[in-house]
């Protein structure tokens, strides 16, 4: 086995709590003209056919020390006070204010957390670079991509390196559209340089093979053969569709409900992303695009706040 056959190894997030709180549909969308995935998960609905909102913060939570400091820089295995003192410590790195639609939360953190659970659970690559780690001041914001994943990808055997960008906001169009402008201006100032030197010197994980073989995958700062580019969008949102749903049923009756709904908006969310891919000149860059309706971003954004409070 190569170096970078272990990277995929490296995964912290457990299948079994994606499973617990967020599904995902199958749809017929496509986008044309670029090589994009539209993934439409939503968050699962509780026995009174409520979507666990506080649970899925709650379960966040669970993982800000697997986020925010890297394995090098931690013992295996952690005894209680280790965990303990390493919480804290993750803990504050975060900005926590009060989130309301007057005084909106704009650091982002609790859709950075989510997208990284997404980007492991989901597309099996395992987080690269803990930024959060290297933030000199908690009030400070995270440069560049909203997180560095890669995976060696079986089928091709190319690297996969995925670019995060999370974009939680009451508006759908707004949120897709600051996705892609944000994109755009990453490639446009050649953050990707800057990215890959932080997996070089801030490799997350101890195995300095990997990191090595990693590291020879670029060629003077750029892409070689063996890597392939791609972006990892969240696009969260406040969706009206709850609003329409029973509030008497079962909870598989609600979930029925709502999933019709959510299928039906899938349409107007293709076409909004479609308009802006077709303005977008970069079409050899790689998307996955990851919809997840809110009844309410600041609820969710809330409920993570309380987690860490």
């Amino acid at each position: 086995m190569t170096s970078l056959e272990e990277l995929n190894k490296n995964i912290s997030v457990d299948s079994t709590d994606y499973n617990d709180c967020i599904d995902v549909i199958e749809h017929e969308y496509y986008i044309n003209g670029i090589n994009a995935q539209i993934r439409m998960h939503y968050i699962k609905f509780d026995g009174n056919g409520f979507p666990m909102i506080k649970a899925l913060a709650k379960m966040l939570y669970t993982y800000i020390i697997d986020y925010c400091i890297a394995t090098r820089n931690r013992p295996e295995p952690l005894t209680t006070r280790q965990s303990a003192k390493l919480i804290k410590q993750a803990r504050d790195l975060f900005r926590h204010p009060e989130v309301s639609d007057d005084s909106p939360d704009k650091t982002g953190e609790a859709g950075e957390l989510l997208l990284f659970f997404l980007m492991e659970s989901v597309l099996k690559a395992p987080q690269l670079v803990s930024k959060m780690e290297l933030k000199t001041n908690h009030k400070d914001e995270v440069k560049g991509s909203d997180g560095i994943h890669a995976r060696l990808n079986e089928k091709t055997g190319l690297v996969d390196f995925f670019f995060g960008e999370s974009k939680l906001y009451q508006d759908s169009s707004s949120a897709i559209a600051d996705a892609i402008k944000s994109v755009d201006q990453f490639h446009n100032i050649e953050m990707y340089q800057h990215e890959f030197i932080m997996v070089t010197k801030h490799f997350k994980y101890a195995d300095e093979k990997t990191r090595d073989a990693i590291t020879s995958l670029f060629i003077h700062g750029e892409p070689g053969p063996s890597v392939s580019i791609n972006h990892a969008c969240l696009i969260g949102y406040d969706f009206k569709g709850f609003k329409k749903l029973s509030v008497i049923g079962t909870s598989d009756e609600i979930n029925k409900e709502f999933l019709d709904v959510f299928v039906k908006d899938g349409e107007r969310l293709t076409k909004l992303i479609q308009k802006r891919f077709d303005n977008f000149d970069k079409k050899h860059i790689k998307f996955e695009v990851f919809f997840l309706p809110f009844p309410s971003v600041v609820a969710f954004r809330n409920a993570f706040n309380a987690a860490l409070d």
